[in-house]
């Protein structure tokens, strides 16, 4: 069996004549969260946690590191970043198609197939970490000292370029 616990995102909905504090003990939710609940009638159970949902029988590794590659291929290799961080990105599309198996068979009908699920699971997750390494990278120095520096950021703050 699965060792990794099964992650769903899913609506509650909120009785209205529930009050915030019964709504906060009930559903273990904070106080403003529990409010906001109340006025909107609903909250989503694991909003904030990558929902995962394996299902190792519709999981084919070269299907998916195909699919990963032809992402990269599409999307991504123009970019310089990118070419520095293509392995990094085709295993977190592959990971990210595993994490999302269930899922994907479970959405697939006639129109989108399981290919076109995989595909799109796969991009999201090349882009949400490419921006997440374009984020971490900003402010740090490439290059030899001897060499130019190359900032990959101005400074906002002090108005001035680092070099």
């Amino acid at each position: 069996m699965n060792s990794v616990p099964e992650i769903r995102r899913e609506r509650i909905i909120i009785p209205p004549e529930m009050t915030t504090k019964e709504i906060k003990e009930e559903y273990a939710l904070d106080s403003r969260r529990a409010a906001k609940a109340k006025r909107k009638g609903f909250f989503v159970k694991n909003y904030s946690r990558k929902q995962i949902i394996i299902d190792p029988e519709n999981f084919d590794p070269a299907v998916s590191y195909s699919t990963a590659k032809r992402v990269y291929w599409k999307n991504f290799r123009w970019r310089p970043l990118a070419q520095s961080i293509k392995e990094d990105l085709i295993q977190e599309g592959v990971a990210r198609m595993w994490e999302l198996s269930g899922q994907v068979k479970e959405r697939a009908n006639d129109k989108y197939s399981n290919g076109y699920g995989y595909f799109w699971v796969c991009h999201n997750a090349m882009l949400s970490y490419f921006k997440t390494w374009e984020r971490q990278m900003r402010w740090r120095m490439f290059g030899d000292i001897e060499d130019e520096m190359v900032v990959s950021k101005i400074q906002s703050s002090k108005r001035e370029l680092i070099l």
